[in-house]
């Protein structure tokens, strides 16, 4: 094999690897979602503190959701409870990462602060068993932002405000709805990129995705290097 296919070659094998843990990381935050959930319903209490991708995302602390229907108005309800800032169990609100911002951190700190080995996927770990590192009002996990970073060409100096995390959110959607043909897959393919998803109706995502469809996706202002 000539040195240019070797360099295809391991190429190809780093972009498996990665869409390989980007999977693994979600398949884990939807295990640990439905603990949360069952423990939730058990004890009664629908708005406790949870935390996005491995919580129920419903918590009075930090924004709140929006629950008004819309595609981002679900993910708010299930997910990161509409704020940019947003951690594992709100820990960015008095807890082990107290004062954290991450919507005023660059997307290349970020990729520092996720890290599996970091000290927050390690928390999140003693926590719930394994690593997840969801961040922000849409709890994007740390291989996810990597690699939607990568294809909308976003540099690591951008910063992970409103208007980016909005706009991955869009990326992120409209990428797994192009490759859907049916109301059903298109429910399932948002399903496995959100897994708050899947503990919203069938009816109610349809009309979410519809609306979301029609207005093209989410309007925001082009991206690139922020100060």
């Amino acid at each position: 094999m000539t040195a240019m296919g070797l360099a295809g070659l391991a190429q190809g094998l780093a972009q498996g690897k990665m869409m390989k843990d980007a999977r693994q990381e979600r398949q884990q935050a939807a295990a640990q979602m439905d603990r949360w959930i069952s423990a939730l319903e058990n004890r009664g209490a629908s708005g406790a503190a949870g935390g996005g991708s491995t919580g129920t995302g419903t918590a009075a602390s930090g924004g709140g959701a929006s629950g008004d229907g819309t595609l981002f108005g679900l993910i708010d309800a299930t997910e990161g409870a509409g704020n940019y800032d947003t951690l594992y169990g709100h820990s960015q609100n008095g807890g082990a990462f107290d004062g954290v911002k991450v919507s005023q951190m660059t997307l290349g700190e970020l990729y520092d602060f996720a890290s599996p080995s970091g000290a927050y996927g390690q928390w999140v770990k003693g926590n719930v068993g394994h690593v997840a590192t969801p961040m922000g009002r849409h709890q994007i996990v740390g291989t996810t932002l990597r690699s939607a970073a990568t294809e909308m060409g976003l540099s690591p100096d951008t910063r992970f405000d409103a208007d980016t995390q909005n706009a991955m959110a869009d990326h992120l959607a409209s990428r797994r709805l192009a490759g859907a043909g049916s109301p059903a897959a298109k429910r399932a393919a948002l399903r496995a990129e959100w897994q708050g998803f899947r503990h919203v109706s069938d009816a109610a995502l349809d009309k979410a995705i519809a609306a979301f469809e029609a207005k093209g996706g989410m309007p925001t202002r082009p991206l690139g290097v922020q100060g």
